[in-house]
């Protein structure tokens, strides 16, 4: 399994190579990107928005969206891939992220540039298979929040490794559709659960990581098996050989119960490949494909880390969608009735609201969210064989659900309109979270810290510790100059403001470039 990024790769470049016409691509789940289609998926009916991303067999009206935008005459506004076969099987594009920073503030003065180039292949094999890969080198300079936590923890945020301010991003997969409602994806990437701008239960903040994935799509419902490699990186300067390696089995069951309501299950357990002198490797009682993990863990009076979930969403009138998630990752009924602030009540909450056409403006979208996870959720402890917490909920340094981690309060709105070629957002988060201040004692943020070194057995309240307000907003404008190439010139500002009883600083952020909208980076933590 050390190696196992690298094999799924060579793979999936080799397949290029055979000149064997399905399209059953991933479509992307960049945020901006996204603005484009996200309407029509959420308004139809008896779809499943809450497993992204989305393959276009699920969407047979996404190639019309797309194809909508004609090219202009001018090579500069287009709707044309790169280079494309005569037959459609096969098209290659640029990956390019060009961009220029100035940020300013009461602590800081800089001008960055961003700097990524790359490319992505798709091809089709027959009608059954098809295959993706993109590639992303990044030699790019940060603002300083980012940066912080590029020098500190070696990862650039949704990106790979990072050292002196360089690191790779990759994503590739080989999809196989037998028929309508199945198909199996072996692949190096991101998966996202849920409908809000966060998800509690697993998103795509974390670098890409190996998986296979198994979907069914039958009646009103979806299932999805999801088996993956995730990569402890601590100690391991960058070398792959030391990645500790750490496996896990997700699935998540979505029912469509009416034509308004939708109900998903969820339940996710890691466990380390490596213990001690024994390499345990897959559990083969993980790979059931049955939604029945917790019973397996119990009988094997196993120590593995263990969550489960179940969400719901609502339409009412079609074009507005109420969301929530609710993650459990420990606790017991009689200590969360006893209110005692019991360490190891652990669990998180999402609310959200979805307004298409808010006010009855055509293509304006508001969004309203709020998620609350208390401490020590997604944590995990020390074993025996290890001095340091390796089954914890992350991966390659980062939270695999939400950026903070543990241990906060968030509430986030958003504006969005699209006309045209033309995108226009307006985004703000407000979080309150309660910071760990050192490495060796654990106020129930840092995912990384045991929770066997916890500060208090009882009297633990969401946001203890280094109390912190953080306030991110952004407006930006984008103008689509490619949608098949997801191609973006992007201009806007952001301010951010964090304040602490340490720290008190406000940044601004004005920023253009050229973007290719492939996947989300957040920044807003």
């Amino acid at each position: 399994m050390h190696n196992s990024k690298n094999y799924i790769l060579t793979l999936l470049l080799s397949l290029f190579f055979i000149n064997l016409s399905a399209q059953n691509f991933n479509i992307s789940n960049e945020r901006t990107f996204s603005t484009l289609f996200n309407k029509h998926v959420d308004t139809l009916e008896n779809f499943h928005t809450s497993i992204r991303p989305f393959s276009k067999n699920e969407l047979p009206k996404y190639d019309k969206i797309i194809a909508a935008y004609k090219t202009v005459k001018g090579d500069l506004i287009r709707n044309e891939h790169f280079i494309t076969s005569k037959n459609n099987t096969f098209s290659l594009d640029p990956i390019v992220n060009l961009g220029y920073t100035l940020e300013k503030g009461n602590a800081v003065s800089q001008n960055l540039i961003e700097s990524s180039f790359g490319f992505s292949l798709e091809k089709s094999f027959g009608k059954k298979w098809t295959s993706q890969i993109a590639v992303l080198a990044d030699h790019s300079k940060y603002p300083a929040h980012v940066n912080h936590q590029v020098q500190n923890k070696n990862i650039s945020p949704g990106y790979g490794y990072s050292n002196l301010d360089r690191s790779v991003s990759g994503q590739a997969n080989i999809t196989f559709t037998p028929d309508d409602n199945f198909a199996i994806q072996l692949g190096y990437g991101k998966n996202f659960i849920g409908d809000g701008y966060r998800s509690l239960f697993l998103s795509d903040n974390a670098n890409s990581y190996p998986y296979l994935k198994v979907t069914a799509n039958i009646w009103k419902l979806k299932y999805m098996a999801l088996y993956t490699n995730y990569q402890d990186i601590r100690n391991s300067e960058g070398n792959t050989s030391k990645y500790f390696q750490k496996l896990s089995t997700a699935h998540y069951l979505s029912l469509n119960a009416t034509k308004w309501w939708n109900i998903g299950l969820f339940e996710s357990i890691i466990w380390q490949a490596q213990e001690g002198d024994f390499y345990r490797g897959y559990d083969i009682n993980y790979f059931n494909p049955v939604i029945m993990l917790r019973p397996i863990e119990y009988s094997q009076g196993s120590s593995d880390n263990a969550l489960l979930g179940g969400s719901m969403k609502f339409k009412i009138r079609k074009k507005n969608i109420l969301y929530t998630q609710l993650i459990l990752d420990e606790f017991l009924l009689g200590e969360i009735k006893s209110g005692n602030g019991w360490w190891a009540n652990k669990y998180g909450y999402q609310f959200g609201l979805k307004s298409y056409d808010f006010a009855w403006i055509k293509n304006l979208t508001l969004q309203l969210e709020y998620n609350m996870v208390r401490p020590f959720t997604y944590s995990h402890s020390y074993t025996q064989t290890s001095i340091s917490t390796l089954q914890n909920y992350a991966h390659f340094n980062a939270p695999l659900a939400h950026p903070l981690g543990a241990n906060f309060n968030e509430a986030i709105a958003s504006l969005s309109y699209q006309k045209n070629r033309w995108i226009i957002e307006a985004m703000a988060t407000v979080s309150k979270v309660g910071f760990d201040t050192n490495s060796t004692t654990s106020v129930g943020q840092n995912l990384y810290i045991p929770n066997n070194n916890r500060a208090s057995e009882y009297g633990n309240t969401t946001t203890q510790g280094l109390t912190t307000d953080i306030i991110n907003s952004t407006i930006k404008v984008s103008y689509l100059l490619n949608p098949k190439s997801q191609l973006l010139i992007q201009a806007g500002v952001t301010n951010r403001s964090y304040k602490n009883n340490i720290e008190n600083t406000s940044n601004n952020m004005f920023f253009i470039g050229l973007k290719t909208a492939i996947n989300n980076r957040y920044f807003d933590f």
